[in-house]
């Protein structure tokens, strides 16, 4: 690997962690205690959207429950 390519990783992970960070942050003020209850109020505002990635993500976020 090159060092751009290194950096281009250190910025993705900084952008993962902030996301983590920002999901906590969320579930703290509204008390919520797990990804399921995330996924219940997510997977009817992603069946709105008809792509590919949707169903990805709703068959994921089912089996989760």
């Amino acid at each position: 690997m090159e060092r751009q390519d290194i950096i281009a990783i250190a910025e993705g992970l900084r952008l993962i962690e902030r996301g983590v960070e920002k999901i906590q942050g969320v579930m703290r003020d509204k008390k919520i205690k797990s990804i399921k209850d995330i996924a219940e109020e997510l997977i009817p505002f992603f069946k709105e959207d008809d792509h590919q990635l949707t169903e990805e993500i709703i068959g994921h976020l089912d089996k989760k429950g």
